[in-house]
This record gives C-alpha cells, sequence and structure tokens, in this order.
C-alpha cells in the first residue's frame, strides 16, 4: 500500500485538496498498478510562521 505525503503551506481550499488527492492518487495507482483504494495521501499543511525559505520566515517575507 503506497503511502504519499504532500506537505505545503496552509492556504489550498478543501475542493482542491480533493481534486489534489484523487490525481495523485489516480497516477500513482496507475504506476503501481494498484486498484486505487490501496492508495493513501496525507498532506499536512504549514502556516507561514512554521516555513523557512532562504533563510526566513515566509511570515516575515512580504
Amino acid at each position: 500500500m503506497p503511502v504519499i505525503q504532500i506537505a505545503g503551506n496552509n492556504g489550498i481550499s478543501i475542493e482542491k485538496k480533493r481534486e489534489m488527492v484523487e490525481k495523485v492518487s489516480e497516477i500513482v495507482a496507475d504506476a503501481y498498478g494498484l486498484p486505487i483504494e490501496t492508495i493513501t495521501v496525507l498532506v499536512t499543511g504549514f502556516d507561514p510562521d512554521d516555513i523557512g525559505a532562504g533563510g526566513k520566515l515566509l511570515s516575515d517575507r512580504q
């Protein structure tokens, strides 16, 4: 059973999460030759205060 982890900043709508999970699941199921029901997708969102890029928190970038 493949498990896919997607981590990013918060802000994606529930509708877009549904779409993303469906598309990712379809691609991975096809690649592995497995039923889509065997694919698990974990979506983790982080606040801008919890993400650093280029030496700065995203919340400090304006």
